[in-house]
């Protein structure tokens, strides 16, 4: 039963890693403009939506595909922009980009480990049950939003000092100098506006796509009895393998 279930969940994690690799590679190559000019940073949405709901495997792969296909965009589709040659180097290019999703998959495991603690209690027949389920929905979906958030200002903020470690004081081809202050303008506006829709948008996705069980429920930290009594697990997933069998279908909608 167990090699079945795992089978199924190796099948459903490829099928969601082809879909957000192709949805990064979309954006890199078809970015979206907004009204005034402005463009986000859309092709890191599908890797922070990975970082909250699998694991460091799934969300490593995807972050190096991501900076990969967003380094060859610069240097074919995006080259006659007047940044490519500062988002041509790899340090501005690819190291922040790897780095949102190990920041963001640990900021969100550590603090689930921290506030997510399921409380059980056992009925007439034997079987457990999660009693706190509502309450661990609301604290993951704020712990979705916090590490998107810290996510999108470590890419911004190791883009931003990359780019004036290696490019201060250079002249880009329009004869614009890059300069500290060149820099926190070009990033400031495209910063605020991302860490406010993302972190808005990213927890609701991602609690739709675990009730649809396209992503696995949380890890939390220590579970407990209904008396309060701490369970001797040091580390617990909401999941089949936590709880009774008659309880499988309740707990894998978390």
């Amino acid at each position: 039963m167990n090699n079945v279930h795992n089978s199924t969940r190796r099948s459903k994690n490829l099928a969601i890693l082809a879909l957000m690799l192709a949805l990064t590679i979309f954006f890199c190559f078809y970015p979206i403009v907004f009204p005034g000019g402005v463009t986000l940073a859309l092709m890191i949405f599908p890797l922070l939506i990975v970082a909250q709901g699998y694991d460091i495997k799934m969300t490593s792969i995807l972050a190096v595909m991501m900076a990969l296909v967003n380094q060859i965009a610069w240097y074919t589709t995006k080259a006659g922009h007047v940044m490519a040659p500062i988002w041509q180097n790899p340090l501005v290019c690819m190291v922040p980009r790897i780095a949102i999703g190990i920041v963001s998959y640990y900021m969100g495991k550590g603090l689930r480990k921290l506030f997510l603690h399921p409380v059980y209690c056992t009925d007439a027949s034997g079987a457990r049950i999660l009693t706190n389920k509502k309450e661990i929905e609301a604290k993951d979906f704020a712990i979705s939003a916090a590490s998107t958030a810290v996510g999108v200002f470590t890419n911004t903020a190791l883009c931003g000092l990359f780019a004036i470690i290696c490019y201060n004081g250079k002249v880009l081809s329009d004869n614009t100098m890059v300069t500290i202050e060149f820099i926190l303008t070009w990033f400031s506006i495209n910063f605020v506006i991302e860490i406010i829709s993302f972190s808005a948008l990213i927890p609701p996705i991602v609690m739709a796509l675990r009730k649809a069980k396209l992503i696995p429920p949380p890890v939390t930290g220590r579970a407990y009895n209904a008396d309060g009594a701490e369970e001797n697990k040091a580390e617990n997933t909401i999941n089949a393998q936590a709880v009774d069998k008659t309880q499988e279908e309740e707990v894998k909608n978390l």
